[in-house]
């Protein structure tokens, strides 16, 4: 597992060269602050396996399903899994648990999540943008289980994705440089050159949509949720997978390339804890003198107005007469 294995927590190197270091202020100093990222990193993910735990129970039980709402549930499903795993990882090197299997299997079930949020934020994106783009196709000719197969076929992507990664590149102790060089060429333009284009542009549109909606009529909220879950994504959560593939694609070995893992990582459980929240105030917003339960305001967002389509959209989907 190296690197990984060492820089999940910060300062996680120095330790064992720590009581070879003359200046016991400067040791103390490095526990003190890695104590404080541990601390932070573990109330960020108990925040998020709360407020993901509360989303899937609300989704699977409280409320009817729909396309978007099966994307939901699946993206907190992903999102549980990275925090619960990133828990482990924290704990396991804070207690210093010689766990090679646990650890392996945390540092590889994290990246499954993390993958699969990727590819199902592209998803809801590409399919939202296509309801704005062709309405009639939407409202009519969409395939009933669209939602569920979308989702299964994105997991066992992850799981392809996942697996080569974590086989060739991250779960082996010395790295096969070849083979790890050509999993990660395959990851690299996979993420970059079709889910993050994708994403962007899918977004651009929705966004344009919500900009045209503000002049005339308040913007879906549908819309506002998914434009702020992928701008927070890939603000929080992509530096950490550029990371990945720059390292092992370069097949790095140099401390300083790993240095900032720990704190992207970070990064990657607040955007995975911070989805719920998203969800609850934009459900909140536009509401005067009074205060929505967190079920209401839920609701409110995962409700689907239907989309009012323009004349030509009806004349080129209508059948001849």
């Amino acid at each position: 597992m190296e690197p990984l294995a060492t820089t999940w927590c910060p300062l996680e190197s120095t330790q064992s060269t720590g009581n070879k270091t003359p200046n016991e202020t400067t040791w103390s100093s490095e526990h003190e602050t890695e104590y404080a990222y541990v601390s932070i990193s573990l109330v960020i993910c108990s925040l998020g396996l709360a407020g993901n735990g509360l989303l899937i129970w609300f989704l699977v039980f409280c409320i009817k399903r729909k396309p978007f709402t099966i994307y939901i549930l699946h993206l907190a499903v992903a999102d549980f899994m990275v925090l619960l795993c990133s828990s482990i990882i924290q704990l396991v090197n804070t207690f210093h648990i010689r766990d090679v299997p646990l650890e392996s299997y945390a540092v590889l079930f994290m990246i499954f999540g993390y993958n699969t949020g990727l590819h199902l934020l592209t998803a809801i994106s590409v399919e939202r943008c296509l309801s704005v783009l062709y309405p009639i196709w939407y409202q009519c000719r969409r395939p009933k289980h669209q939602s569920a197969v979308a989702c299964t076929l994105l997991w066992a992507l992850s799981v392809l994705v996942s697996g080569l990664e974590n086989f060739f590149c991250i779960l082996e102790v010395k790295p096969q440089f070849l083979e790890c060089r050509h999993v990660y060429i395959f990851s690299c333009a996979l993420t970059f050159l079709v889910f993050v284009p994708l994403m962007v542009f899918s977004n651009l549109i929705l966004f344009i949509q919500v900009c045209c909606n503000l002049k005339s009529r308040q913007p879906a909220k549908l819309y506002v949720i998914i434009v702020a879950t992928v701008i927070l994504f890939l603000v929080f959560a992509m530096p950490m997978k550029v990371l990945l593939i720059f390292g092992y694609y370069s097949n790095s070995s140099d401390e300083s390339v790993w240095a900032s893992l720990p704190y992207l990582n970070m990064l990657s459980t607040i955007n995975c804890s911070i989805n719920p929240i998203v969800y609850f105030v934009v459900g909140s917003l536009r509401r005067k003198r009074s205060r929505k339960s967190l079920k209401e305001a839920l609701q409110k967002v995962f409700e689907e107005k239907p989309v009012v389509p323009s004349r030509e959209d009806v004349r080129q989907f209508s059948p001849p007469s």
